[in-house]
């Protein structure tokens, strides 16, 4: 056998290795198959298997951990409040959105101020508020950000450029950088 045959058999043999090490990490990370199915085994066979050595195991600390995007902090100060010029305010879009969250919590538009705003670029489609279950673009999406505030609350409502403003229960922040308060 060469050394070449010797090295690609060693990869074919690293690979089912890197499976099981991929497969038990997702397991350890709460795996979504159902509770008590038993997840198949991947297995390699070949017809002169040749003993494992421990080039050929992954080690999973080597393994870079998957991580969602930051959540928004439960601190308010995150939020892109402050001073809203008049202009920002009298948009038809922004208007708009102060009456949806004056029906959404049922008090008069009055009640509604306009706490912040900011030109913000979204990391994906859902324009910061992922929907469980939904697929969205995975592309900078350049948009905005307004802040509503009634009696102390603040709620965030997101838009693409050029689009209305919608309410967003659970928001997440915009792309860093992303960012710039008017």
């Amino acid at each position: 056998m060469t050394t070449t045959d010797s090295r690609a058999k060693r990869r074919l043999i690293a690979i089912p290795a890197l499976v099981l090490a991929l497969g038990a990490t997702l397991t350890a990370c709460g795996d979504s198959e159902s509770p008590g199915a038993a997840s198949p085994t991947p297995t390699a066979t070949t017809d002169d298997a040749a003993p494992t050595t421990s080039e050929d195991t992954v080690d999973p600390s080597d393994l870079t951990p998957i991580t969602p995007p930051p959540a928004l902090p439960g601190d308010q100060g995150a939020l892109p409040t402050g001073p809203v010029p008049d202009q920002v305010v009298d948009r038809a879009d922004v208007q708009a959105a102060v009456a949806a969250e004056a029906q959404r919590r049922g008090v008069d538009v009055s009640a509604v101020s306009v706490a912040g705003f900011a030109e913000v670029t979204w990391t994906d489609g859902s324009l910061g508020c992922p929907q469980p279950g939904m697929m969205y673009t995975q592309a900078l999406v350049p948009g905005h950000q307004l802040i509503l505030e009634v009696d102390g609350q603040l709620a965030s409502y997101h838009a693409a450029q050029g689009r209305d403003f919608a309410y967003c229960a659970s928001p997440v922040p915009p792309a860093p950088g992303g960012l710039q308060s008017r």
